[in-house]
C-alpha cells in the first residue's frame, strides 16, 4: 500500500485518489509494475507550477514534481531522473530512461521511448501517441485508455501488458 510521502503532502488532494487507484489495481495484479512514489522521491523533490520549451531534460535523481502540464517537442528522461506531472504532458517526443508518472493526459505525437528496467511511464489519463517502443524491461502502463500508433516491447511483452491494461479497465487501442 503506497502511504503519501510527507514531500508529496502538499498535492495530497491530487495525488490521494491516484495513489488509492493504484494500490486496488495493483492488490488485484494488474499493474506491470507498482508505482513507488516513497522510491520516486528519496532524492528529494523540486517542485514547479508548469514547465514549457524546445527540449526539456532532466538529469539529476530529484523528483521534480509539476502541479500543472509539461508541453515540450523533445523530452528526455536521462538514467535516475524523475518526473511526476500533475497535470497533463505533451510533447512531439520523448526518451525516456528514468520514472515518469501522469495524472492527466499524456499526448506523445511522434515516438515515445522507454529504456531500461527498473524505470517505468504510468499514465492515469487518457495518451494519443504515435510509435510507442519499450526497450530492456522499461514498462509503461496507460491505465486511461486512448491510443497509440504502436507498441512494442524489446522483450516481446506488449500482448501481456496490453491485457493487463484492458483488465484494468483501461480501453486502449493500439494501431487503430
Amino acid at each position: 500500500m503506497n502511504i503519501l510521502p510527507s514531500l508529496l503532502e502538499p498535492h495530497a488532494a491530487l495525488l490521494s485518489p491516484a495513489l488509492n487507484r493504484l494500490d486496488e489495481l495493483d492488490a488485484e495484479g494488474l499493474l506491470a509494475a507498482p508505482v513507488d512514489l516513497e522510491a520516486m522521491v528519496q532524492h528529494g523533490v523540486d517542485s514547479r507550477p508548469r514547465l514549457d520549451g524546445q527540449r526539456l531534460e532532466f538529469d539529476e535523481p530529484t523528483c521534480v514534481v509539476v502541479t500543472g502540464d509539461v508541453t515540450a517537442e523533445t523530452l528526455v528522461l536521462e538514467e535516475q531522473s524523475v518526473l511526476l506531472v500533475l497535470g497533463n504532458l505533451k510533447a512531439r517526443s520523448a526518451r525516456l530512461y528514468g520514472t515518469a508518472l501522469v495524472l492527466g493526459t499524456c499526448e506523445v505525437t511522434e515516438s515515445l521511448v522507454g529504456h531500461g528496467e527498473p524505470h517505468t511511464l504510468t499514465v492515469l489519463g487518457a495518451v494519443q501517441a504515435g510509435r510507442c517502443e519499450m526497450h530492456q524491461q522499461y514498462i509503461m502502463q496507460f491505465l486511461g485508455g486512448g491510443t497509440l500508433a504502436s507498441l512494442s516491447d524489446s522483450e516481446g511483452g506488449e500482448e501481456e501488458l496490453l491485457e493487463l491494461m484492458h483488465a484494468a479497465g483501461s480501453a486502449l487501442q493500439v494501431g487503430a
